[in-house]
């Protein structure tokens, strides 16, 4: 980040996502701020009080703070619980959050608190928690001015594109939403219930049954999220390659280092962990496969819309950064749409998507796109009025 005084006047944007929180200035490239949307409470721990003699004294001896959050929070997640403030609706966490990472932007103290705010916002936001936000940036820590703006809209800009469907696959939920020449349509968007939460409790359920007589286990949903991070991966026959490896193809196969050192080999795990997404009742969910989802949200536009909108159909968020997801969904979705405008569906996987909300809101910036919208502080306008008002009586 630049230090000039014109860096620290551009308002700054913020995605506060259940999984990861993103904050960095309007017009740059990537977020300055990077951090998981969790904190503890450092008497909340994970032991009995018998377990704890000298433990507290050990660890927390230093630590003045009743909280800690992000990054920090995390490293004392083996002794005490680690909660999201999102998943909790826990504003006031989200007040000391934001404070914290704040600070780490290094700005000079004549510009503190003076940064119009973007606040990243999905379709599915109540009033209630945009009231909440502007209670917090405007009412308590007076910044001047907010914007809340559509996600969605922020990601199709950084395609470059007034039209698509979006399907945002995040840490809690999954939105499918679209946009048609800019406008939007409530009949056109679903919550879809599988998000990247469900599909690391199927893995870590999968792990766990593969290795159920082991006494020596030692495997967490952290250890089978970062698993499924690494090793997921979706193919367009999923049964056919699953008897193949029961036959003894060996491709698939890798070798994991649980925390206690025990060895576990993985291959078709790899392969089923994305199934849910086709098949929800493979995880006890009464859904339709994301794909007819996709395909009623496309639907319900006019039919002479659907051409523009199923050649734009874009993955985003962190829970799609699964190897092949978007050739498996365009073929799944050809299902649903007829000979003549199957063949225009494409599925966009770009690179970078688990930041492209963000990324996208600073390209708006930059376009000078975000004009309209704003709220004022009532405040900094009072004050704005008298400091005039002053000035002509002197």
């Amino acid at each position: 980040m630049s230090s000039s005084n014109k860096s620290q006047d551009r308002p700054l944007i913020l995605d506060i996502g259940s999984n990861s929180f993103r904050m960095g200035w309007a017009g740059d490239d990537f977020p300055d701020i990077i951090a998981p949307s969790v904190y503890v409470d450092l008497s909340d721990f994970l032991f009995t009080s018998d377990v704890l003699e000298g433990l507290e004294e050990i660890y927390l001896q230093n630590i003045e703070q009743e909280y800690l959050v992000g990054h920090a929070a995390l490293k004392y997640q083996h002794i005490l619980k680690l909660h999201e403030f999102k998943k909790e609706n826990n504003y006031n966490l989200l007040l000391k959050f934001f404070q914290y990472y704040y600070q780490q932007l290094g700005i000079e103290e004549q510009f503190l608190f003076k940064q119009p705010l973007i606040i990243l916002t999905s379709f599915n936001m109540s009033d209630l928690e945009k009231e909440k936000y502007k209670e917090i940036f405007l009412e308590s820590l007076g910044f001047p001015a907010l914007l809340f703006l559509s996600d969605n809209k922020a990601i199709l800009s950084t395609m470059q594109k007034t039209s698509g469907v979006v399907i945002n696959i995040g840490e809690s939920k999954t939105l499918i939403s679209t946009i048609f020449h800019g406008f939007t349509n409530i009949m056109a968007k679903d919550v879809f219930p599988i998000s990247s939460k469900d599909l690391t409790n199927y893995m870590l359920n999968m792990l766990i049954s593969k290795k159920m007589f082991e006494e020596n286990l030692y495997i967490d949903e952290k250890i089978a999220k970062e698993i499924k991070e690494r090793y997921s991966l979706c193919t367009l026959h999923p049964e056919e390659e699953i008897k193949k490896v029961k036959e003894g193809l060996t491709k698939y196969d890798r070798m994991i280092t649980l925390p206690n050192n025990l060895k576990v080999k993985i291959n078709i795990e790899r392969i089923k962990i994305s199934e849910p997404l086709f098949d929800p009742k493979i995880i006890h969910i009464d859904y339709m496969s994301l794909a007819e989802a996709v395909s009623k949200v496309i639907k319900a536009w006019d039919r002479e819309n659907w051409e523009e909108l199923i050649p734009n159909i874009i993955l985003a968020g962190g829970g799609s950064l699964i190897k092949g997801l978007g050739e498996r969904l365009k073929i799944e979705l050809m299902s649903f749409f007829s000979e003549k405008i199957r063949n225009k569906i494409n599925v966009i996987a770009p690179s970078g998507r688990e930041n492209m909300g963000w990324i996208g809101a600073s390209i708006l910036y930059s376009k000078g796109q975000l004009n309209k919208g704003w709220i004022e502080n009532p405040r900094k306008e009072q004050e704005i009025a008298t400091e005039a008002k002053e000035a002509k009586e002197e």
